[in-house]
């Protein structure tokens, strides 16, 4: 099993929560965590062009406390042997150079707080290789409630496979985590096509009944949402309190970079669970 990296901010989050969310997806790892601290404090980065020791005094300070926070945060989830190695980024140097600098890793775990993802976060997410976990302040249901979202209409700019590594990959961490899966595919009617809507809902349910039956998916309860994808499954998600939304990256564009794509970017924009991100 490849080793997990783990991205946390600085002195932000409920100690209590980040540990029992790596407690739970992490259970199983055989593999040491690598633990990436992001510790970038603009205002405390001049200290050594000028000489002020107050600042210099201030930046030296700082760094104690995110160190003693850090290793009290991971001290617990150590004590049966290392697990977790720590670093640090202290200045603007970039998190993607940083990860670039690793070995593979089997995913990617990131903790953000804020409701929309900044940016250097997005660009780390654009180019993994690896599975994506955001994670936010939300606790999670026990049993915690799963949600894949799939799309089998976008064929022409999407790998061929990705709905069913998708699906795959929720189920096995479903069942890991003993949780209720739930499979949903949005039917978007724009207006000038209103007339067509029933046509248009036929057709996608009957898309999603053959995905289901060709991937023997009989046994997991799905859903046929109405509405622009990224409002259907943020409403979704909101109504029936999911813990975690299941998606995949897609490459797109002539140079066929890996960016996400428009409906995974406005989940990242405006969270309201936490995200699975498949490339």
């Amino acid at each position: 099993m490849l080793p997990t990296t783990i991205i946390l901010r600085a002195l932000k989050g409920d100690p209590a929560l980040i540990q029992a969310k790596l407690r739970v997806l992490l259970a199983e790892a055989n593999t040491p965590s690598r633990v990436i601290i992001d510790a970038e404090s603009p205002p405390l980065q001049r200290f050594y062009l000028f000489e002020d020791d107050a600042l210099s005094a201030a930046a030296k300070a700082y760094r104690i406390d995110v160190e003693m926070w850090a290793e009290t945060l991971f001290a617990p989830l150590n004590a049966k042997g290392e697990r977790f190695s720590l670093e640090y980024i202290w200045n603007k140097s970039s998190l993607v150079e940083r990860l670039a600098q690793a070995p593979e890793a089997g995913q990617l775990i990131l903790f953000c707080l804020e409701a929309s993802l900044p940016s250097r976060y997005r660009r780390v997410i654009e180019q993994s290789q690896s599975p994506v976990l955001v994670l936010g302040e939300n606790r999670w249901h026990h049993p915690p409630n799963l949600v894949v979202g799939i799309d089998p209409f976008h064929k022409s700019d999407r790998p061929a496979d990705i709905d069913a590594k998708v699906v795959r990959t929720a189920m096995t961490l479903s069942k890991r985590l003993k949780g209720q899966l739930t499979l949903v595919h949005s039917c978007y009617t724009p207006s000038f096509m209103i007339k067509y809507r029933a046509m248009i809902q036929s057709t996608h349910q009957r898309v999603i009944q053959d995905f289901v039956a060709k991937h023997h998916l009989q046994r997991l309860n799905w859903h046929l949402l109405l509405g622009e994808p990224a409002d259907a499954l943020s409403d979704y998600c909101r109504t029936h309190q999911s813990d975690l939304l299941v998606m995949g990256l897609v490459a797109r564009g002539l140079i066929k970079k890996r960016i996400t794509g428009s409906t995974t970017d406005q989940l990242m924009s405006e969270r309201v669970c936490d995200l699975y991100l498949i490339p």
